[in-house]
């Protein structure tokens, strides 16, 4: 798909925030297996990939509508947990017949065919996470179980080559009765590349759950302890920042920490066994679910809690996109949180460059009590969003609105655009971002740089349209020496570079020309 015309395909994008809950409800979806599912890790609010038994991974590209079962890592396998960078790369640990005998897999080819990665025939693998394509960190039970070793290995190489961690890289565990809470009890928080693993202890012990932390990407490790209102239970963590981050657990215990992990206080959810936490960006809000159908959501960083409706069964993870989260469970089943009722749901958002301005065009299905608008640019490279524009909303409709914005951007190549859609009550959502290749208002000739120079330089210049284009260069009495382009060249920036060796030192001339555009400037070699 050429960058200049960047299209979202129609229903891809959801965001919503109404004026009551921040949610309604669980929507099943239709996973197509009736295999124990363990985990689920949402890639963007369209690609999320699950895996459970039987070596089953599945992968969805359009939000849920449709599940595609992905070649199996391994019959005998159970599949605990799955970490993915996009549709493409991911990975799943897990272990044969649900015992010991670990193992790490990962696809490049979006789970045509996998690679296993890792092995350890005495091991149980509890968590993956990586925090980019390269580096990431495996962990399981102590090992051999039971021990006070933990089994802790990071990678450097995208899982190519596992390093066991030492012991002395880790506190051990204090008790040979503790091991790891689940599958699912780490979090990372990638931007700090701080990382978080819980375990807890034997339930006729009356020690504290731990909470383990790396702030170097899993390579060292410090300790503290997880208190529960309600005693010992297995745990599962999720960060929303490097200092904020909430624990739930099996004993309906609900914590809360505002420094990283160091202290933390909470609640009880009382008859609720809790098994999974995530955290919902673009709602700033944390989902919590439990294994008989229960589930709940905070935006007060999990002081008070909101139940939902829709949840059943026995229900083992959960997992967030930017706007959506998902949970999987028995028998196959996964439900996609929905947004509350008559949310702004966006059904399209499209970009178009031309001559210096970029088109913005977006539709909505429906809204409800939506201010408008803010547009919002990031050019390639560039850290921060900026705010461009604003677009009134129709507050409340059940029926489809279009909408379009002009940025009258006069740079080029690579540019980002979102949506920051908000309420009449300050509240607010994002868009995914799309990117257009911007081009330029005018024809443009840009000195050659270095100059004067020896024996190479770069010319660049810039196109408003496509056209054929020749770049050519002089001497001073008009002779040609060198052609440089002669072809038909898209709109925007162009840059080429120009090896002199074979001409003596002097000023030249070089002249670009396209259609009715013709520029000439001087360059100077000096040998």
């Amino acid at each position: 798909m050429p960058k200049h015309l960047l299209r979202i395909s129609l229903f891809a994008l959801l965001f919503a925030l109404s004026t009551g809950s921040v949610f309604a409800q669980w929507v099943a979806q239709t996973s197509g297996t009736t295999a124990t599912l363990r985990g689920v890790k949402a890639v963007s609010d369209q690609v999320v990939w699950a895996c459970g038994a039987s070596g089953v991974v599945l992968k969805t590209t359009d939000g849920g509508t449709t599940w595609a079962a992905m070649t199996p890592t391994l019959a005998t396998a159970t599949n605990y947990v799955v970490e993915a960078l996009d549709a493409t790369t991911a990975w799943v640990t897990g272990t044969v017949g649900g015992s010991a005998d670990v193992s790490i897999w990962k696809t490049t080819n979006g789970g045509t065919s996998w690679l296993q990665q890792y092995n350890n025939p005495a091991g149980f693998g509890d968590g993956l996470r990586f925090f980019n394509a390269n580096e990431g960190f495996y962990c399981g039970d102590p090992e051999p179980w039971p021990s006070t070793n933990w089994e802790i290995a990071v990678t450097s190489n995208g899982g190519t080559n596992w390093t066991r961690l030492p012991k002395t890289a880790f506190p051990p565990a204090d008790s040979v009765a503790e091991e790891f809470g689940s599958a699912t009890g780490c979090a990372i928080h990638k931007a700090s590349g701080t990382a978080w693993f819980v375990s807890y202890y034997n339930q006729t012990t009356t020690n504290a759950p731990k909470i383990y932390k790396s702030t170097n990407k899993g390579n060292t490790w410090v300790s503290y302890n997880l208190t529960l209102p309600s005693g010992v239970a297995q745990s599962f963590p999720t960060f929303a920042s490097q200092t904020h981050g909430v624990a739930v657990a099996t004993n309906g215990d609900v914590v809360r920490t505002t420094d990283g992990g160091s202290t933390w206080t909470g609640i009880t959810l009382a008859g609720k066994a809790l098994r999974g936490v995530c955290y919902v960006p673009g709602h700033n809000a944390y989902v919590t679910v439990g294994s008989s159908g229960y589930s709940a959501y905070s935006k007060d960083n999990g002081a008070t809690w909101t139940e939902l409706t829709g949840g059943s069964g026995t229900i083992r993870t959960v997992d967030a996109s930017t706007n959506y989260a998902w949970y999987v469970g028995n028998s196959g089943a996964i439900a996609r949180l929905a947004n509350s009722a008559l949310p702004v749901e966006l059904t399209s958002f499209t970009a178009v460059s031309a001559k210096g301005k970029v088109v913005l065009n977006w539709a909505t299905a429906t809204e409800m009590n939506n201010r408008g608008f803010e547009v919002q640019r990031k050019t390639d490279g560039a850290g921060e969003w900026a705010v461009v524009g604003f677009v009134n909303g129709r507050g409340t409709a059940t029926t489809s609105n279009s909408y379009s914005y002009t940025d009258e951007f006069s740079g080029s190549g690579v540019v980002y655009y979102r949506l920051r859609q908000v309420d009449f009550d300050g509240q607010s959502a994002y868009s995914e971002a799309i990117e257009v290749s911007a081009t330029p208002a005018t024809f443009t000739l840009e000195q050659n740089f270095p100059n004067p120079f020896n024996p190479t330089t770069t010319i660049s210049f810039e196109m408003p349209e496509a056209g054929f284009v020749t770049l050519k260069v002089m001497n001073l009495l008009g002779e040609e020496v060198a052609t440089l382009i002669s072809e038909t060249r898209a709109a925007g920036r162009h840059t080429i570079d120009f090896n002199a060796s074979n001409l003596s030192s002097g000023v030249y001339l070089y002249t670009v020309s396209s259609g009715i555009y013709t520029a000439t400037k001087k360059l100077t070699l000096m040998k």
